[in-house]
């Protein structure tokens, strides 16, 4: 009996270990980035838009797509139009291949952005997320415009910017910051750091009322919701914003009603691209930290719309630009722009050559003065319309 046991126990020790070795077989680690020439840094070629970075990348040496760097994003994955159209849908042991580096990753899904056009008015093509960054130290220089990635194991920081460990809440970065709302006190409070979301400071509703803080935000505008492009979110002012030592002034801050990812930690929200674009950030998640280090924009206001008109792309090109609100006694208001309009060019410039985010940053220029296309009623006609403060 004990024999026939031990026989048992053999086999089946013989069959763990076989299938442990099978395992292994079919899921090989996955092999860290390989820079050029067998050295350990490379500047990558980026595309920076109003903040957000985006960097070309070759699947498996296909044509080249954009992918928007995200940290709140676990995988990688490229846009399922994207993927057919470059003919790389779910490929086996893809390979990344940027400027001067090779990113092996474990796969790259094709996965739709279904909000993506409605916040950006730009066609999806893919995420970069955390299984890119893991093996990576990644420094972006917003002010110069630059993206350079460095080898972990030869990476040191010497700069004079702020060290933060890398804290993470469902996988995204947190870190604290001083915080007052307009009508507010001073507050010590956590936020997520979102490298794709296209807004400065972005509070969550549900944490406001919590913390019975609705009462604090003072005067507010309504507001492009940063998770979504549709309306519906409110914007103010801080009075007060601290990242470690430094505070930063003339602060701007979103009020959404979507909902934030669940987190053991109380996060009171993000902050985004308009925020991080004052600094140079570098991702460290090999070494768990991160840095921000001022640049050369750290004091450049956050400026508003200076128009009074919400815009929201609209069409299967989100080239359709459609006022989706009018602030009162603004200037959109006073030339008699309504909701539902749609506005076809800027000066010379017909909608089909400019983007949502380009319109928005025109609009922010406080004193410009421009000769608007506007479709309303079925017709079209000219306005002149010269951008001033009206918040």
């Amino acid at each position: 009996m004990k024999i026939r046991f031990k026989i048992a126990l053999t086999a089946f020790g013989a069959l763990l270990s076989a299938a442990v070795f099978l395992r292994a077989q079919t899921n090989p680690p996955v092999p860290p980035p390989r820079f050029a020439y067998g050295g350990d840094a490379a500047e990558l070629a980026a595309q920076f838009t109003d903040s957000l970075v985006f960097l070309p990348a070759r699947i498996s040496v296909s044509p080249p797509s954009l992918f928007i760097l995200d940290t709140t994003a676990q995988s990688s994955s490229v846009g399922p139009e994207r993927a057919a159209e470059i003919d790389r849908t779910n490929p086996s042991f893809p390979v990344l291949n940027l400027d001067g580096l090779d990113v092996p990753l474990a796969g790259l899904p094709a996965r739709p952005a279904p909000d993506f056009g409605s916040r950006l008015g730009l066609d999806y093509q893919g995420t970069l997320g955390r299984d890119f960054l893991s093996n990576l130290v990644l420094e972006i220089d917003f002010a110069r415009q630059t993206v350079r990635a460095f080898a972990p194991g030869s990476y040191k920081y010497a700069g004079k910017g702020t060290v933060f460990p890398l804290t993470e809440e469902n996988g995204i970065p947190v870190i604290p910051l001083r915080v007052a709302l307009e009508k507010g006190k001073e507050r010590d409070l956590n936020f997520f750091v979102e490298t794709a979301l296209n807004a400065p400071v972005v509070f969550d509703s549900k944490f406001l009322t919590a913390h019975h803080m609705n009462g604090e935000r003072g005067r507010t505008i309504a507001s492009a919701d940063p998770f979504t492009g549709e309306p519906g979110a409110m914007l103010g002012r801080l009075r007060t914003f601290q990242i470690g030592k430094n505070t930063i002034d003339d602060v701007l801050g979103i009020y959404s009603s979507q909902p934030f990812p669940l987190s053991d930690t109380p996060v009171a929200g993000a902050i985004g691209s308009l925020v991080l674009r004052r600094f140079t950030l570098i991702l460290d998640f090999p070494h768990h930290q991160l840095m921000l280090q001022p640049n050369s924009h750290f004091g450049d206001p956050d400026e508003e719309d200076k128009s009074g008109m919400l815009i929201v792309p609209k069409g299967p090109d989100f080239k359709t630009f459609e006022v989706a609100n009018v602030q009162p006694n603004s200037p959109a208001a006073a030339a008699g722009i309504k909701k539902g309009d749609v506005i076809a060019g800027v000066d010379t410039d017909p909608a089909e050559d400019l983007s949502l985010l380009v319109v928005r940053d025109l609009f922010r220029q406080v004193g410009h003065k421009y000769k608007l296309t506007v479709q309303t009623g079925g017709q079209t006609k000219e306005i002149t319309l010269q951008m001033h403060r009206y918040f």
